[in-house]
């Protein structure tokens, strides 16, 4: 019984070093109105992405408009670039420290989530 949990404690540890630089991503929708009713005919996919120092890396994806946003909900633009598709990492700029939003937009979608920098 020890020994199990031993290695629970191991796997654990382990699972949250390999985890701490990704960035949990969630979809929205820039205007409603325009995508003809409310609700999204089929699932969109989420692409993954994660932060080490200040090195962002995106799974495969189409060109998107990469925004970092203040993170208290003032909606002010700290940082905009075209990330173009088959590029997957950018570096930030290194004068930009602090909490952010990461904005990945595409059309009318949207992916969002906190970084750190």
């Amino acid at each position: 019984m020890k020994r199990f949990f031993v290695s629970l404690m191991v796997w654990c540890g382990m699972t949250a070093l390999a985890m701490a630089g990704q960035i949990h991503l969630t979809a929205g929708i820039i205007d409603q109105g325009s995508t003809g009713n409310d609700a999204p005919r089929g699932p969109i996919y989420v692409p993954s992405a994660e932060i080490e120092g200040n090195v962002f890396t995106v799974s495969a994806h189409p060109d998107y408009v990469l925004q970092l946003v203040d993170s208290s909900g003032e909606d002010i633009v700290y940082y905009e670039t075209v990330l173009p598709a088959g590029v997957n990492s950018v570096v930030l700029p290194t004068t930009l420290s602090g909490d952010y939003e990461v904005r990945l937009i595409w059309g009318n979608w949207y992916f969002f989530g906190n970084i750190s920098l």
